[in-house]
């Protein structure tokens, strides 16, 4: 049997395979993320500060009822001066210690970042210390004024002020309204507050703690001079990496106040006499500090009163919107605005 040869059978190219279409989402641009990561990290910060006032604000009416209750069932007079300065100045302090300790544990906060003791030079903290409080003694005018405002209209506006009786416990009025609140205070607000926003923004530190301060003592009458107080305090530790410069400016304004009061108490002052005294003291601290701040202005070219505004993802007042936006934050400036027209109304 012949074989034939097979044809050969014409070879074609292979069909192309055809994919279905795929969706690829657009990839957000690099910045944008960082920004909204920044924009996060911000507001979560800032929430959990406000969280922290509002914890505040909540322990100090909780501690106060259980002592009222206490001091009710034992018959004790609660219109004593030393019950209302338990009340109203150990509580707050305490709650202040307490609260805000247990917030840097939770937290896992370092004290040492959000509480910084830098050496300072005797000479340079006393400069400070003699500004900080001329300008303390500057906003206490700011007080005069708005209660003035008040007066017109009739309207007592003395919240804050402890009535302690015609001569108070010399020891315990000082211990309560002078060195408690330099320590206990400074801790919560230019500790706490400001150090968890400085990395931030030092503007934004400032201005935030500062209005904290304010807004925590209920009532208008010291809104002006806290927050005013708040900012120099902010701004001389800021520049110093420090603590010690407020806590001694904030005992000297208090204890200033204190002294006043007890020496017209016990009549060795009279008011006019007690009043022009302040003024001598503010005309002497006016003066110095003129000569201290122009030392500053000429020191480092004028970059003493700079402030570092942190990383630039987002501009300063974009972080400034961020922060002060945070729901606890909002949350905790209406509950202290409420009180504040709460306790204006009850003193009227």
């Amino acid at each position: 049997m012949q074989y034939y040869p097979q044809p050969i059978q014409p070879s074609y190219p292979a069909q192309p395979q055809y994919m279905q279409p795929m969706y690829y989402p657009p990839q957000p641009d690099p910045e944008i993320q960082r920004q909204n990561t920044y924009r996060r990290n911000l507001r979560k910060n800032a929430n959990s500060i406000g969280l922290l006032m509002l914890l505040f604000f909540g322990a100090e009416l909780l501690f106060s009822l259980i002592l009222t209750f206490v001091v009710m069932a034992n018959g004790i007079d609660q219109s004593s001066g030393e019950f209302l300065l338990l009340e109203n100045g150990v509580i707050s302090m305490f709650v202040f210690f307490l609260v805000g300790a247990v917030y840097c544990l939770i937290r896992r906060i370092r004290f040492s970042t959000i509480f910084p003791f830098k050496k300072i030079g005797a000479g340079f903290l006393a400069q400070l210390c003699v500004v900080g409080l001329c300008f303390s003694l500057m906003s206490n005018n700011v007080v005069s004024l708005v209660n003035g405002v008040f007066g017109l209209f009739g309207v007592e506006n003395t919240g804050g002020n402890i009535d302690v009786g015609d001569q108070p416990n010399i020891l315990l009025y000082f211990l309560v309204v002078a060195i408690m609140p330099a320590f206990a205070e400074e801790f919560a607000f230019r500790g706490i507050a400001m150090g968890i926003l400085r990395p931030f923004s030092e503007g934004l530190a400032i201005l935030v703690s500062s209005a904290l301060f304010a807004l925590m003592h209920g009532n208008f009458v010291q809104m002006p001079f806290t927050f005013c107080c708040g900012l120099v305090f902010a701004f001389i530790d800021i520049k110093t990496n420090s603590l010690l410069p407020s806590i001694i400016v904030h005992f000297l304004n208090n204890g200033l106040s204190v002294l006043s009061d007890i020496l017209i108490s016990y009549k060795i002052l009279n008011e006019l006499t007690a009043n022009m005294c302040y003024g001598i003291l503010f005309v002497i601290l006016g003066v110095l500090s003129f000569i201290f701040i122009k030392r500053f202005v000429n020191k480092d070219d004028g970059s003493f009163f700079t402030l570092k505004y942190g990383n630039t993802v987002l501009p300063y007042q974009e972080k400034v919107k961020t922060a002060v936006t945070s729901p606890t934050l909002i949350a905790f400036a209406a509950v202290m605005i409420i009180y504040s027209i709460l306790s204006l109304a009850m003193g009227a």
